[in-house]
């Protein structure tokens, strides 16, 4: 994206309301559009803006800032939101000015005032490289953006940002879903926090045809990672022991699940653990190998059975195999 560099008037820069950084804020406090005054508000609460604070107060800005050119000698943030506010905060409070920096004026990358937005919105995820990510929930808020709000296609957002068409697509139904369950814990009373989004992004394919495909069965999946009315959290992780993982062991089994779901006392472990019990095959893996073991002998031709045969290794290994299964069935 082509820019030019000068130093530009900190009062003369508006921040950026649509930061991906500050998506969840947005949704959590049910906020259609920032002021400026409660966007400033918001980053001065974050915990790393005192830091930022004290260093530009003695260092100044040491990396430019990104804006859009909005004309009339007018700029809106692209990238450097806290940086802005902290200069501005230093401003508003006649900080002490130390040797050599300027509180009142920034280095800036001015974008021209006739690039897209849907250019715009791309340049904010290129720019994240090297500096802190923006997390799970904020990337997946900005393709859920790109994708409703800007009209992108799932191919476009796929190549501008240097994802699989797949990523995306997923990305895309996951927000959704986490819109949804936003909605849900707000009804429930339940504080709402952006590290659920992992319950819709790291969730496996059975779970999610089985969990996903309908508003009910959605539901029943947000009831199991909150608190129940006995202060149990079914699902408490994702990766862990008694987490989403376990859960993904058993959730095609229709029996064992609709146990565990109505059981609301029953752990993720026990209901595993039945599982286990009632399915040799689980108890076993390597019994799921034999139906492609018999197919596999099945197509053999002639030739490459011969071939076998004179494999003194493979031909070892029927042989002990045959000896076994004849045990097998006396």
């Amino acid at each position: 994206m082509q820019s030019i560099f000068k130093k530009i008037q900190i009062n003369s820069i508006i921040l950026d309301d649509e930061n991906p950084r500050l998506a969840f804020a947005k949704i959590e406090k049910g906020i259609k559009r920032w002021t400026e005054e409660s966007l400033s508000q918001e980053i001065k609460e974050s915990i790393s803006f005192g830091n930022l604070l004290n260093s530009i107060k003695e260092n100044g800005v040491m990396d430019p800032i990104w804006v859009h050119d909005l004309g009339n000698k007018k700029y809106r943030v692209i990238e450097g939101n806290m940086r802005v506010t902290s200069l501005k905060e230093l401003v508003k409070n006649k900080a002490k000015i130390s040797t050599g920096v300027d509180y009142s004026v920034v280095n800036a990358h001015i974008v021209d005032k006739n690039t897209s937005k849907i250019d715009i919105e791309v340049q904010k995820a290129v720019l994240q490289t090297g500096k802190n990510p923006w997390g799970a929930f904020n990337e997946a808020s900005h393709i859920y953006e790109l994708f409703w709000r800007q009209k992108s296609s799932i191919s476009d957002i796929a190549n501008m940002l240097g994802k699989s068409t797949t990523y995306v697509s997923n990305e895309i139904d996951n927000f959704k879903f986490y819109k949804e369950f936003i909605g849900f814990a707000k009804q429930k009373k339940i504080p709402i926090d952006p590290n659920k989004y992992s319950f819709f992004k790291d969730a496996s394919g059975n779970v999610r045809i089985k969990m996903f495909n309908s508003k009910s069965s959605r539901q029943q999946y947000f009831e199991l990672i909150i608190p129940n009315k006995y202060g149990i959290t079914r699902l408490p992780n994702v990766s862990l022991k008694n987490g989403l993982r376990v859960f993904a062991k058993f959730v095609e089994d229709e029996k064992i699940l609709k146990v565990f779901l109505k059981n609301q006392k029953t752990t993720v472990d026990e209901a595993y653990f039945d599982f286990l019990e009632k399915n040799s095959m689980a108890k076993k893996p390597w019994l799921k190998k034999i139906p492609t073991i018999t197919r596999g002998l099945q197509k053999l031709t002639n030739k490459e059975k011969q071939k076998l045969f004179t494999d003194r290794e493979v031909n070892q290994h029927l042989k002990q195999l045959r000896i076994e299964l004849n045990k097998f069935f006396k």
